[in-house]
């Protein structure tokens, strides 16, 4: 008898320990996912420090660098950073040799280097609005300065296109796919080909021209015309979706079209639309600095990264600045965001099994 009792406590606290074992939801497992791929985590903190420097423009532009983004001095017309004020001269020197000769006269980096040092040693104990960290533009304007205020528009403006583009897809989406291969369904479909079929660069060029709008205003162009790809997303994960039991039950018993959409459709493929709205702010970010840079986006004196790279048109021997600056804001922003969406693509798909 005390065998068999000795071998009943093990299993009897086995089986407490499974009861008392708490039950994690999807959304915890999504958590405990996104927190374990350093990667991920990584580009939401770096996502988040771009989005805080631009929330925090006005601040950092009064107290940090001492310059407002559009105060012009025509003197510093294209001055490079005031760091390489000495070093800048004798890099354009080391270029020159390296066209005009066979071979680069490496020998001026020990100079170059030496006086960068030296500027950086200036720069950090200049007083404030003492230095130009990035170089100046052709207006004479704080290139830096009107980089961070850039992302002020050029987020805004991806916002404002994923929330646009999202709620068209989505809607256009939800119809198509449960309604699928009836009248409607035919007429979303028309609608998705024939804007399909449309250059969007030239059509969003030619609505620029015509309207001349701000930030919003163009984010709603852009808006209106990108949802496709989500429509056809989210309709062909319907499919599977609107022939499931609790769907069919739910249309039985008389749940009206537009509830099953919202209350047991949607649900379904919200981590489809989470994923693309992410990936549609980056998008939204790179089409605004092409339009910019194509002279028909934002025009000055807002500042933008695609009008900063638009005023760079031309000047990149003479001020690279001008080029490296604006890129390295969207180069920073549009990584964190594609490296965020696809963490969260795989986090979020329940059939993903990670290893541990």
């Amino acid at each position: 008898m005390a065998e068999q009792s000795l071998t009943l406590a093990p299993q009897k606290a086995e089986a407490d320990e499974k009861v008392i074992r708490p039950v994690q939801s999807y959304w915890g497992v999504v958590w405990q996912r996104l927190r374990s791929d350093w990667i991920t985590m990584a580009a939401l903190a770096l996502l988040l420090f771009m989005v805080t420097i631009s929330l925090g423009a006005p601040w950092i532009g009064e107290h940090v660098l001492g310059f407002s983004p559009t105060a012009t001095n025509l003197r510093q017309r294209n001055d490079p950073p005031t760091w390489a004020a000495a070093a800048w001269p004798q890099f354009q020197a080391f270029t020159l040799s390296c066209q005009t000769s066979a071979h680069c006269d490496w020998s001026q980096w020990g100079s170059i280097t030496s006086a960068a040092v030296e500027g950086l040693g200036t720069c950090l104990t200049a007083e404030l609005g003492g230095c130009h960290w990035m170089g100046t533009d052709d207006a004479g304007r704080d290139v830096l300065t009107r980089g961070v205020y850039g992302g002020r528009i050029s987020l805004r403006i991806g916002l404002w296109v994923a929330g646009v583009s999202m709620t068209l897809g989505v809607l256009m989406g939800l119809i198509s796919g449960y309604y699928a291969t009836t009248f409607i369904d035919d007429i979303v479909n028309a609608i998705i080909m024939t804007l399909g079929s449309i250059p969007l660069l030239f059509l969003l060029i030619i609505l620029s021209r015509i309207f001349q709008p701000g930030p919003e205003g163009l984010a709603i162009l852009i808006g209106l015309f990108g949802w496709m790809g989500l429509s056809r997303l989210i309709r062909g994960q319907i499919f599977s979706v609107r022939e499931r039991d609790y769907v069919i039950a739910s249309r039985a018993i008389g749940t009206p079209a537009w509830g099953i959409m919202f209350k047991h459709i949607l649900p379904n493929v919200s981590s489809i639309i989470i994923v693309s709205a992410v990936f549609n702010i980056a998008g939204a970010i790179i089409a605004e600095a092409g339009l910019s840079y194509l002279g028909v986006g934002i025009g000055p004196p807002l500042p933008s990264w695609g009008n900063m790279m638009q005023g760079s048109l031309g000047n990149f021997t003479d001020a690279p600045w001008l080029v490296i600056t604006p890129g390295i804001f969207i180069f920073l922003t549009t990584l964190s965001i594609y490296l965020l969406g696809d963490g969260l693509r795989d986090a979020l798909d329940p059939t993903l099994q990670r290893t541990s």
